[in-house]
This record gives C-alpha cells, sequence and structure tokens, in this order.
C-alpha cells in the first residue's frame, strides 16, 4: 500500500510479510528493490531496507519513496544470523539475494528469472507517479497474433506476426535482443495492443532467443552481445535475409527497427552504426555503453559512442536509462549528447528506477510507438 502526502513529492510505501516456516524463523527480513537496495549494499548500509518484526512471525517495512518510482522487488528473508549491523561480503550477499521471494499481495508481478540473482519471480512495485504503460497487460477481445519458433543453424528467434485484416506486405519489423526474457513475460500482447489501438501500423516483431547457442545468462550471452562476428554478423547475413524472404517484411532502413537492453543495447547501436543501410532505428534500453571490452575482439562502449561522432547517414534513436544506474547512466548521457551533436534524432528520456525489466517492458512499447508512428 501507498499513500502521498500533501505536496510532497514521494509517498508513503509499507510492505508487509508473514513468515510461514515455524522451524526455522526469519532473524531479519531484506526488502530487495532493484538499483536503490543494491546501491544500498555498496554504500553498506542495508538498514533503510530491513523490514521490522511484528507478532507471530509478521514483518513490516515503511519508507518514503520517490512518487515516479517503479521498480521490481522482492523480499529476502534471512534465517542464518542477523543482517542488522552486518554488511555481507559476496558470497553471503549472493545467498541472501537468492532467498528472494515474491511479495503475495502485490498487483503485479514479473516472471521467473527476471532480477538478477534469483530465479524466481518478482513484484512490481509503481507508484502513481511513474510513466504510464498502457499497453503491457493482455486485454480480453484483442486478437493475440501468432508466434512461431524458428531456428537459423544455431540460433533460435521468436517471430510474432499480428491479426489484421490489413495487407501484410513490407511490414516494418522490429528486432530484440534477449527474447527469451521478453517471451516469458508474454511482450507479445503489448504489440498486440498497440496494433490494435492503431497506435502504430501492423509490424512483424522478432525476439532473437539465441545467437550460435548462446544461452540467456552468463559467460555465453556476454560473449554473443558482445562480439560482433556473433550479433552483428547474425542480425545482417542470417536474420534479415531470412525475414525478407519469408515473411514480407520491408526492406527499408528506417522501418526496421533493432531493440536491445542492457548488453542488446550495446550492440543495437553498434549493428546500426556499421550497417545503416539496413537498420535505420534503435530502441536502446539501460544501454551498456560503460562496457570496458575485451581482448578478444569484444565490444567497448566508448568505441560505440566514438562511431557516432562523425557525422553519416542520419539515424534515429529512442534511449531511455534509469536514474539510479550510475556509471550507466552518465555512459547513455554522453552517448545522446555525441548523436545530437552528429546530426542524429534522438528520443532521451530518464526514468526513475534501476536495470529493471519492470521499466524496461513499458518502454519497449514506447520505443516501437516513436518509430513506427
Amino acid at each position: 500500500m501507498y499513500q502521498r502526502e500533501s505536496l510532497d513529492p514521494e509517498y508513503e510505501v509499507t510492505l508487509r510479510w508473514t513468515d510461514t516456516d515455524r522451524t526455522h524463523p526469519a532473524v531479519d527480513v531484506l526488502v530487495r528493490l532493484i538499483a536503490l537496495t543494491d546501491d544500498a549494499h555498496e554504500a553498506g548500509d542495508l538498514s533503510p531496507y530491513l523490514m521490522n518484526p511484528g507478532p507471530s512471525g509478521s514483518w513490516t517495512w515503511a519508507s518514503k519513496l520517490p512518487a515516479d518510482l517503479r521498480t521490481s522487488y522482492q523480499l529476502c528473508p534471512v534465517r542464518d544470523r542477523p543482517l542488522r549491523g552486518q554488511t555481507p561480503d559476496e558470497d553471503r550477499w549472493l545467498q541472501i539475494l537468492a532467498a528472494g521471494v515474491p511479495d503475495p499481495t502485490a498487483r503485479e508481478t514479473l516472471p521467473p528469472g527476471a532480477l538478477w540473482g534469483n530465479p524466481g519471480p518478482a513484484s512490481i512495485l509503481e507508484l502513481p507517479g511513474a510513466l504510464p504503460q498502457p499497453w503491457v497487460t493482455p486485454r480480453p477481445g484483442v486478437p493475440a497474433g501468432e508466434v512461431t519458433r524458428v531456428e537459423l543453424g544455431d540460433s533460435v528467434i521468436h517471430v510474432w506476426t499480428p491479426a489484421t485484416d490489413q495487407s501484410l506486405e513490407q511490414l516494418p519489423v522490429v528486432i530484440s535482443f534477449d527474447g527469451g526474457s521478453w517471451v516469458r513475460m508474454g511482450v507479445t500482447a503489448t504489440f498486440a495492443n498497440l496494433v490494435a489501438d492503431r497506435v502504430v501500423p501492423p509490424f512483424v516483431a522478432v525476439l532473437i532467443g539465441s545467437i550460435n547457442g548462446s544461452v540467456e545468462r552468463g559467460p555465453a550471452r556476454i560473449r554473443s552481445l558482445t562480439h560482433p562476428d556473433q550479433f552483428a554478423e547474425f542480425v545482417l547475413a542470417e536474420l534479415l535475409p531470412y525475414l525478407r524472404a519469408n515473411h514480407r517484411v520491408t526492406d527499408d532502413p528506417s522501418r526496421t527497427v533493432l531493440a536491445g537492453q542492457s548488453l542488446g543495447g550495446l550492440a543495437a547501436a553498434h549493428v546500426a552504426a556499421i550497417a545503416p543501410d539496413q537498420v535505420g532505428w534503435v530502441i536502446g534500453q539501460s544501454a551498456a555503453l560503460w562496457w570496458p571490452g575485451d581482448e578478444s575482439g569484444g565490444l567497448a562502449g566508448a568505441a560505440v559512442i566514438a562511431a557516432y561522432e562523425k557525422a553519416g547517414p542520419q539515424l534515429r534513436f529512442f534511449l531511455e536509462v534509469g536514474s539510479q544506474e550510475g556509471d550507466l547512466l552518465a555512459a547513455n548521457h554522453r552517448f545522446r549528447d555525441v548523436l545530437q551533436g552528429s546530426g542524429h534524432a534522438v528520443v532521451f528520456r530518464e526514468y526513475r528506477g534501476g536495470h529493471d525489466q519492470a521499466c524496461w517492458r513499458g518502454g519497449l512499447a514506447d520505443g516501437i510507438v516513436a518509430a513506427l508512428h
């Protein structure tokens, strides 16, 4: 629950949780709000995010939070030894995160695996001043469209096509990296709502599930999204030719949109830089432009930014980044300035939140509207 005090830019937020494990009860419970609690851990003081114990296993947490905040969160019961007054080392921190559970009273949730360090589902805290997300919820009566899983060699994609009575020729195409996460989140309902509301024309959406056998997390994913010989080669030499031959999508770069979140945003910006005749629109959400690269051909964020310093074919960008994203936030501000200085068209916004799919799901819809309206 939450309430806003008069003329106050913050809301009073109260969370409650009851521990049902009577044999091994929690000695502390941490409220893990993406970005905010992580920042507190780095600062060495988790006390603002610890719940207070009550009778019969009840726990309560109250705090004032920015009125425009949206964040995913979990409640992390600590059962071994108290956390108060302690700064857990990395191993214990990972154990605490892994124990997180969703808030059973939350109105909205994210599917399992949405939070780093925890395989389970998460809750969403959305305060009334947060950016609106009008298209993310499935609606009765809206035609769902069709999703097809396709294997291209060792890579996997999911192709969504709209249910529409309009001609399905030369359709715009929206491609996103990290497509497995989007499929689990049910993002195709967002696509269907956008088309049903006629805020964009019918389009084809392509969710890249894996590249050359990569997995969604860990070193294989990092390599696939930071080494151009993998991601750029796949998009340009395999994916786009396949789509244009099999799904009636356009070959017009101004209607070919490449989206990515975090490292996917870095990859999308690189592909557009080297192939503006193929990809003319980029949706970058919390693009990892701080990424240092590596010594085996890995892409560095600084190099991607530098590639846009000289004027070239005009590209269009929808960029968004969270207010709590530290060095990543600064790098995105730098990228925006470079793009604007070299004549590219940029829609840029900073939302209140962190590196968070709860924020990106609405931002992806807004980016598609910016690109295709």
